[in-house]
């Protein structure tokens, strides 16, 4: 929590290059996720209902899941 006079938006500015993210199925799982400067696509997010899911190492934030460029 922020207590704080300024608008959300002084405080975390948006950047102009954000990248949308992408919906893909990875192992039976969605995930959403974002491409980076070097034209990597990295996991953002784990859409799962099972707990178990999210103790799985494959499916850590940031990791590389393809190498190529679209």
């Amino acid at each position: 929590m922020l207590y704080t006079p300024l608008a959300p938006e002084d405080i975390f500015p948006r950047s102009d290059k954000e990248v949308p993210l992408r919906e893909w199925w990875i192992e039976g799982r969605l995930c959403l996720v974002r491409r980076d400067e070097d034209g990597f696509f990295r996991l953002e997010r784990l859409l799962s209902s099972d707990p178990q899911d999210f103790l799985d190492s494959r499916f850590q934030p940031n990791r590389i899941v393809a190498t190529f460029l679209l």
